[in-house]
């Protein structure tokens, strides 16, 4: 299909010219502004470079106008986009390079040591499209809708990243799929508060609303006060952010008193949702959905309604409107209700597959099924819960149990902040659970409690025999997904410092028992 992303962003320049398209600071910029902008930024790297259709852009940057205004010039020259992790390490972004080959990175000043060791050329993200009045005429570049608009680096927290390749039809179907969940995604006022290297950022903050004819306004150094000021002064309606971000905000203390109205859409995923983040949201009138997605997915892929996150929590939702759901067996079989299986998941609105990996392409998205490595369970009602992941998965005496399953039971407890559940060596069942538990300063939580609060919900083989109570937050991609790997690492001797449930005792945490 001959489909390009652009011709919608040309539309909304021609139909809403003085409307605000993207905000940063002092910078506004309208839909005639951006337009203008980002052919100049086309025009400025054209001049620079010799990128054409196929190329690729890197961009080295936090998410701004000019982060921006430099992305839709490189897809005006039909080049792909490469977002590069702005928090990531010369060792890291070298090999993101290295994968990608791309022709130019543009970097903002401040991140030009991380792309230091690349022979890469570079250019100034700060000045590019910044020239005065109007732009020169830029030939338009043929456009089939099969090709890349951006190779965007899985934020896996084990393994080496993978380039998942979005295309002009894939990103429009995912974002009818959007409108067709949830109608309110058209026109929408969105906070982007992520890093375009990864999907919250890039679809949720960047493309997606500004294909759907809406505003963003960036906020590029994180601070939860200042992130209240902006939902409330720019009438922010939409906001998809991993929980960390919602915590932040809800323990400040001009949370209270925020005119949060206009937040209509507030979504979040990626890890568990505590009672109490749902509570305190809720409080104000807001219902935080828990939602699915990876980014094989092209985000968001299974969106519950406010009415059903409110009643359900730990549901993300019935599936998708176009994309269709299955949860399947280890023999490909649909599973019953209630019965775990894997998640996989059919329709226009995923990923294209994998930069130049046939291989995984295939392992991955082979049949025109995405093999989504989660664990679900659909109820008889059709509401589906994630359990686990297919390589999260704790073989306790030959019974399989999901770590995110115990992490979703324990986050409901008022007072914990965070938990991660993880499985040790036990000499009765060969692996068991033990769950990594932060909680607030005044919270009355102990390991009888939490391992109490399992045992009146869950299967009893299912109850953490360890509890660890920490004083600091777990460690964290830079995509905000929590590192089981490491904490497999510094944890595997706590069956022998710690104490049993099963036996009596409880791990040596300052709240233990």
């Amino acid at each position: 299909m001959n489909s390009s992303i652009l011709r919608p962003l040309s539309a909304w320049a021609a139909r809403q010219p003085d409307a605000l398209a993207i905000a940063c600071g002092e910078r506004r910029l309208t839909w005639r502004e951006l337009d203008a902008a980002s052919t100049r930024a086309a025009l400025d790297i054209l001049a620079a470079t010799s990128v054409g259709p196929g190329d690729r852009v890197a961009i080295l940057g936090r998410p701004t106008t000019e982060w921006v205004v430099t992305a839709l010039g490189a897809l005006k020259l039909g080049a792909i986009i490469c977002p590069l992790n702005e928090r990531s390490g010369p060792g890291d972004l070298a090999r993101a390079v290295e994968q990608t080959e791309p022709s130019v990175i543009v970097v903002a000043d401040a991140l030009r040591s991380g792309a230091a060791e690349s022979d890469v050329p570079t250019l100034d993200l700060t000045f590019i499209g910044r020239g005065d009045g109007s732009a020169a005429a830029l030939a338009a570049v043929p456009v089939n809708g099969g090709d890349p608009v951006a190779i965007l680096a899985t934020s896996g927290s084990t393994g080496a990243p993978k380039g998942v390749v979005f295309t002009h039809d894939s990103l429009l179907s995912s974002f009818f799929e959007w409108c067709l969940a949830e109608p309110s995604f058209l026109h929408a006022r969105a906070l982007s508060v992520s890093s375009m290297a990864f999907g919250a950022g890039l679809l949720n903050g960047f493309l997606g609303p500004l294909v759907l004819g809406g505003s963003v306004i960036y906020l590029p150094d994180w601070d939860p006060s200042v992130a209240l000021a902006l939902i409330r002064d720019d009438e922010v309606n939409h906001l998809g952010a991993t929980t960390l971000f919602y915590e932040q905000m809800a323990a400040h203390p001009d949370f209270d008193t925020a005119d949060l109205s206009s937040l209509t859409i507030a979504f979040t995923g990626g890890n568990p949702v505590t009672a109490e983040l749902i509570r305190l949201w809720g409080d104000k009138g807001i219902g935080l959905r828990q939602v699915y997605g990876l980014t094989e997915s092209q985000s968001h892929v299974c969106l519950p309604s406010v009415e059903l996150a409110m009643a359900e929590p730990d549901s993300v939702g019935t599936g998708g409107v176009l994309n269709e759901f299955d949860i399947v067996d280890a023999d490909g079989n649909s599973c019953a209700p209630d019965e775990p299986g894997e998640i996989v998941i059919s329709g226009p609105g995923l990923a294209a597959g994998y930069w130049r990996n046939r291989k995984l392409t295939e392992e991955t998205f082979g049949g025109g099924r995405l093999r989504t490595g989660d664990i679900g369970v659909r109820d008889a009602d059709g509401h589906i819960r994630i359990v686990g992941r297919t390589k999260d998965i704790i073989i306790s005496g030959g019974i399989n149990i999901y770590a995110a399953e115990l992490e979703r039971t324990i986050a409901e407890l008022p007072g914990v902040l965070e938990v991660a559940v993880i499985g040790v060596a036990d000499a009765e069942f060969g692996e068991t659970p033990a769950a990594l538990v932060r909680v607030a300063d005044d919270a009355d939580v102990t390991a009888d409690h939490i391992a109490g609060h399992c045992r009146d919900r869950l299967s009893s083989y299912k109850i953490p025999r360890y509890v660890e109570f920490l004083t600091t937050p777990l460690p964290r991609t830079a995509g905000m997904k929590i590192r089981k790997g490491s904490l497999r690492d510094e944890y595997a001797d706590l069956p022998a410092r710690g104490t049993r449930i099963g036996s009596r005792l409880v791990g040596h945490g300052n709240h233990g028992v």
